[in-house]
């Protein structure tokens, strides 16, 4: 068990142990060090003159998470150009990205804040659970290589909303255009539900054959479902 119980942290009183940040990551740590250590906050280490921090794994995070995302995304968008890639990705290794992701962990509850630095912790200013986010995907590489921080960040990214991201209805039909000279054709299968809580089942079809299906409370997302499941397949 680690030396870590997080009576310093800045987020809940109840006392919260590595194995449960483990649980939340949902990867395990050979060596639970290198875990400790991307949670401790500079302040922290002045404070109780420890000789080391989180700053050198948060610099290494930061860009496996750039690298990771730009394979990711150069293999699932073969026919978006460079700046069409630069400002999805800006938009997925961004602050406001890592904060969400920082808070869907629960991962202010386990870093380690000096005493000063704890007062004046605000979670408007996330710049620290931002940051401890990055160094956290530096351990993770050091424990366990770069294959596993992909799976980790793959396993994020597969529950945002890509279609708030990118058009995917826009993606697939250029891809289609390219690739088969046919515009994808959306076929309702079904709507179901009350006339103000619609839900819509759709089929694309290209080809005479189905690459995808989706649903959503409007045609429009279940046309957007449908067509990155489309995408995806057709870019794998």
């Amino acid at each position: 068990m680690s030396l870590l119980l997080l009576k310093s942290t800045v987020g809940k009183k109840e006392e919260k142990s590595i194995d449960d940040l483990i649980r939340e990551l949902g990867v395990d740590f050979k060596d639970r060090s290198l875990l400790d250590k991307a949670l401790l906050h500079r302040s922290y280490s002045t404070e109780y003159s420890i000789s080391k921090d989180n700053e050198r794994l948060e610099f290494l995070g930061d860009s496996l998470l750039n690298a990771s995302v730009t394979i990711m995304l150069y293999k699932l968008f073969p026919e978006k150009d460079e700046g069409d890639l630069t400002k999805i990705k800006a938009k997925l290794v961004s602050r406001k990205s890592l904060k969400k992701w920082g808070e869907k962990l629960g991962l202010e509850n386990y870093i380690k804040l000096g005493t000063r630095a704890k007062k004046f912790y605000n979670k408007r200013n996330s710049r620290i659970l931002e940051d401890t986010m990055e160094a956290v995907i530096g351990a993770i590489y050091l424990d366990s290589g770069f294959e596993m921080v992909n799976k980790f960040i793959r396993n994020y990214m597969r529950e945002r909303d890509f279609h708030k991201i990118t058009d995917f209805k826009s993606s697939l039909q250029e891809y289609t255009v390219k690739k088969f000279n046919q515009i994808p054709e959306y076929i309702i299968l079904s709507e179901t539900g009350p006339a103000h809580k619609k839900i819509f089942k759709v089929e694309v079809i290209i080809n005479n054959k189905s690459y995808g299906k989706g649903k959503g409370y409007s045609k429009k997302n279940a046309q957007q479902e449908a067509a990155k499941e489309a995408y995806s397949q057709l870019a794998d």
